[in-house]
């Protein structure tokens, strides 16, 4: 009983001080109330309540206790219960006897037994109250205080024990021997047991742990808390048994009397298991402070962690055979499902966007999953695994049980869908990108298949699965106006393109290199021109190696665009008439410079060539490119995965902003899994995810498309360095060829002309290859070097084996340079190589991708059917020398389509002689044939055509 004193003033007359003594043995205290005004106490009564004051608990066995009592009942104003209540008065000694009582699980606790119906008062000696008459006395028990004291304030003891300790007591106190009880015959039980963890909660007057558990206002403050706690036990048949006590020997359940053989290993591995999901005993992180009853309870020093305990903890224990029950007290509510679940598809018009909700009746209730699945998957708290059962935290606290049997490849796609989706802020429902409707279907697939009934959004789930089933991609039909016949694939590029137009998506056309990209898109824009929707331009963003080729390509395949190249030192005075083109075309570094005029122009279609160049999302290139505003995002290039797939989420990011998430969500979600572990489902989840909108097809795949030999001429423009090497070459030589011909006549000026020549198709080549001061000056570079740098790589990425021709022998010793600095094997023929066959044979048995062959050495004799790439670096002027060069590799027993690329400047003495060759077939042939005494077969207007000024741009 615990004794203390507290003031109260009541309303009575005549102030008088009561001793007020409540009831209940071990819980009792008596208080001191002031009836009446106060007055000033007696020296009886100070020194009462003094002693009062410093008294502690009446279980530590202090004789205080007793002869406070005895003064308090001599004064005549204690009182049972209340102030009103019985006068109490010192009563006679009562005999008193120890009793045994059984509790659940067999368990035995020693009471007091005492005659009628008097309360024990457990002081330094057993005492007595009679509520009725008021007498309080003592009691006699033929014991020792303290061992009694032990006895009557111990906690409950095994059912064996219990017995022993009576025996002892009946052999020690004969006058007070209580009866034990017999011994049944036993049923013995061995195990394996099964453990019960049980979580509830108890009320503490103060924090154990020094902190708060629960949260509310007084977190981190003291005073009374509510402590949620787990116990365990082990089940052995109808026994359990705790975890941590001793063993229990025999005990009595439903009258059947049953001995336990504990399995110690067993029991260890399941306390080592709690250990793992960071379960302690409080005891342990709580010493001395731990109430005498919760020594062995288990709790969670972090409190917040609960919700993780409850939501991965318990399902995984029960899936492992354990028995876990959660009483009301715990604080944590757990919600089941009650009904179907619901998948509506909500569209927002106007926008790319729809909304997606997941309704459930919960516990008679309509909930909203996704928001809850959504911010469990950000905080990395969602694992579904191989799971029987998730649990879900819904906003209002309560943790659903998820069911995974049925619901774990719906679940799993949409929380792929999801992996960087955000809610919407005014609705509370989760947001998708319309770059999402391929997804959707899958999920809609795998919902259906799991009992999920869809509902709304029907054109943007037929639109889905459209996206995903690619043969019900629409054929799209090519207008009159366009100046090509596509070869089969190459029209399904185009209907591609058409149909993610339509759907206002965009996409990577990532087909090999020569198979055909710029004129698919061409091809494109041609038809959305014939339909009347080019009503803006479409921007075409390039290397600068490759304005000239989309000129070409544009003025040969698609020639009713209006073409405006924004190129050069002039282009800002043609900023004003890009609203009056069908097709702008500018160079990345250019979009860096003229980006203030491009980002205000809203396009029809934004196209990337080489898109490979915005695979750093941190460069400004890319982050100027992700301003423009268009209609359409196209990303062109071969390579669109160099390194890592944090390239592929770049160009996604351009194209489709959200539609993989942010860089963080992706690299948690895609990147580290897939790269660091190797997981091969999340490979071929993400590779599902992109194939909608990204579009590849190897040479390999399309071989019964192309004809034996595809040719191609690669339009390269010079920078304003190097076109100004040339043009100041161009002019001189000029001068100096119309001299010589007019003092000697056209026919004995061949030298002079093939010098003048020679040295302009060196500086388109290279300018290094003229020995110039002002090379070094000027920092003239390559365009087509650096164009074939580009090319290289991409190529060999692809496996392709390739032959590379030029003319110069210093040409190539320049491109040995630069494919050392790139790293990239090679072996060479020229006329200095004094081991031809083993060149050979290294690059015919596949130990080298890369063939240098100068002409006058290799252009004809050789059988490189392992090639099935040619580059003509510098043109010939004869076709038939350059046909020879090609037929190295396409020749009998070549079993693979042939490219052939001849990289052409434009504006130079090289796009010239293209032209000239094709209307004079003898001209190749009199120009490298002709010596200081042979006439050539060409006229004094040819030579000018020759040396002209480049025509100027524009159409």
């Amino acid at each position: 009983m615990n004794l203390n004193h507290q003031a109260k003033t009541r309303p009575a007359a005549g102030g008088q001080l009561l001793y007020v003594l409540q009831p209940g043995a071990a819980e009792g205290s008596i208080t001191v109330e002031m009836v009446g005004a106060p007055k000033p106490l007696d020296v009886e009564d100070r020194r009462i309540t003094r002693r009062l004051s410093a008294t502690g608990n009446a279980a530590d066995g202090s004789e205080d206790f007793v002869d406070t009592l005895r003064a308090i009942l001599a004064t005549g104003r204690g009182r049972w219960a209340t102030p009103e209540g019985t006068v109490l008065r010192q009563g006679p000694a009562v005999q008193g006897q120890l009793a045994w009582r059984t509790e659940a699980g067999g368990a035995r606790r020693a009471e007091l037994d005492l005659p009628g119906q008097l309360e024990p008062l457990l002081l330094a000696t057993p005492w007595y109250a009679d509520p009725r008459t008021g007498a309080v006395g003592e009691v006699h028990i033929d014991l020792p205080p303290r061992v009694l004291r032990t006895l009557l304030s111990g906690r409950a003891m095994a059912g064996d024990f219990a017995l022993q300790v009576a025996e002892e007591l009946a052999r020690r106190a004969p006058s007070n021997r209580p009866t034990p009880p017999a011994r049944p015959a036993a049923n013995t039980i061995e195990g394996p047991p099964v453990p019960l963890l049980v979580l509830t909660a108890v009320n503490l007057p103060s924090d154990p742990m020094g902190h708060l558990w629960t949260r509310g206002p007084r977190r981190g403050g003291s005073g009374p808390i509510r402590l949620p706690l787990a116990q365990l036990s082990f089940r052995y048949g109808p026994v359990a048994v705790p975890a941590f006590g001793a063993s229990t020997g025999t005990t009595v359940v439903d009258g059947k009397t049953y001995r336990i053989v504990r399995d110690r290993g067993e029991e260890g591995d399941a306390v080592e298991r709690l250990r793992d999901f960071d379960l302690a005993r409080l005891s342990s992180l709580a010493p001395g402070r731990t109430p005498t009853d919760l020594q062995d309870a288990l709790v969670l020093a972090d409190p917040d962690a609960w919700v993780d305990f409850v939501a991965t903890a318990v399902p995984a224990l029960r899936e492992a055979g354990w028995s876990v029950e959660i009483e009301p007290a715990f604080p944590l509510r757990v919600a089941t499902l009650s009904g179907d679940i619901t998948a509506q598809v909500h569209e927002l018009p106007g926008i790319d966007w729809f909304d997606l909700e997941l309704g459930a009746m919960v516990d008679g209730q309509r909930v909203d999953l996704l928001p809850a699945l959504l911010r469990m998957l950000g905080d990395g708290g969602l694992d579904i695994g191989e799971r029987t059962h998730a649990m879900v935290k819904l906003p209002d606290g309560r943790l659903l049980n998820l069911p995974l049997t049925t619901l774990r490849p719906f679940i799993a796609t949409i929380l792929e869908l999801f992996a960087g989706g955000a809610v919407n802020p005014e609705t509370g429902r989760a947001r998708l990108p319309r770059a999402s409707l391929a997804d959707l279907a899958l999920a809609e697939a795998d919902g259906t298949n799991a009992g999920i009934v869809w509902q709304g959004g029907e054109a943007l789930r037929a639109l889905g699965r459209q996206l995903r089933e690619t043969d019900g991609i629409p054929r799209a039909t090519l207008p009159a106006s366009f100046n090509a016949t596509l070869r089969p694939y190459q029209a399904s590029g185009v209907d591609w393109l058409q149909f993610l137009m339509a759907a206002g998506l965009g996409g990577v056309l990532a087909d090999d290199m020569g198979l055909g990209k710029t004129v698919q898109a061409l091809a494109h824009l041609a038809i959305e021109q014939a339909a009347g929707r080019l009503d803006k331009p479409a921007l075409v963003i390039c290397p600068t190696s490759l304005v000239a080729n989309w000129r070409a390509e544009a003025d040969r395949f698609t020639p009713t665009l209006r073409i405006l190249t924004l190129h050069g030192p002039d282009r800002r005075a043609l900023f004003d008439a890009i609203p009056n083109h069908d097709l702008v075309i500018t160079t990345y570094p250019l979009l860096n410079r003229d980006h203030a005029e491009l980002v205000l122009q809203d396009w029809h279609v934004v196209i990337l060539d080489e898109a490979q160049i915005i695979k750093n999302p941190q460069a400004g290139t890319t982050k100027l490119a992700g301003t423009l505003r268009g209609r359409q995002r196209l990303c062109l290039s071969g390579t669109p995965l160099e390194n890592h797939l944090g390239e592929l989420w770049s160009l996604f990011d351009f194209l489709m902003p959200g539609f993989l998430g942010d860089s963080r969500s992706f690299t948690r979600t895609w990147r580290t899994p897939i790269e660091k572990g190797g997981d091969m489902d999340r490979r071929t989840t993400l590779a599902r995810r992109v194939a909608p909108f990204l579009l590849r097809r190897t040479k390999a795949q399309v071989a019964a498309d192309l004809p034996e030999k595809t040719e191609m001429i690669e339009h390269i423009e010079l920078e304003a360095p190097q076109r100004a090497i040339y043009e100041g070459i161009r002019l001189t030589m000029h001068a100096k060829v119309k001299e010589a011909v007019a003092e000697r006549g056209l026919s004995r000026s061949g030298i002079i002309i093939l010098d003048a020549l020679l040295k302009l198709r060196q500086a388109c080549c290279d300018p290094r290859l003229l020995k110039l001061t002002t090379t070094k000056t000027t920092g003239a570079g390559s365009a087509k070097l650096e164009r074939l740098m580009e090319m290289l790589p991409e190529l060999l990425e692809e496996g392709r084996r390739i032959l590379l021709f030029s003319q110069f022998t210093s040409m190539l010793a320049l491109i040995e340079e630069a494919l050392a600095e790139a790293r990239i094997p090679y072996v060479i023929l020229t006329g200095e190589t004094r081991d031809r066959a083993s060149a050979i044979n290294q690059f015919q048995n596949g130990d080298v991708p890369l063939f240098l062959i100068s002409l006058k050495a290799g252009g004809v004799g050789l059988n490189l059917t392992a090639a099935d790439t040619v580059i003509h670096y510098d043109p010939w002027w004869n076709p038939a020398v350059e046909d020879q060069a090609t037929d190295r590799a396409h020749r009998i027993g070549q079993d693979k389509p042939v490219f052939v690329h001849r990289l052409i400047t434009r504006g130079t003495i090289e796009e010239k002689m293209e032209s000239l060759k094709a209307r004079k077939q003898a001209l190749a042939d009199s120009i490298l044939d002709a010596g200081e005494h042979t006439a050539l077969a060409i006229t004094e207007e040819d030579i000018e055509a020759l040396f002209a000024e480049a025509d100027g741009e524009g159409k």
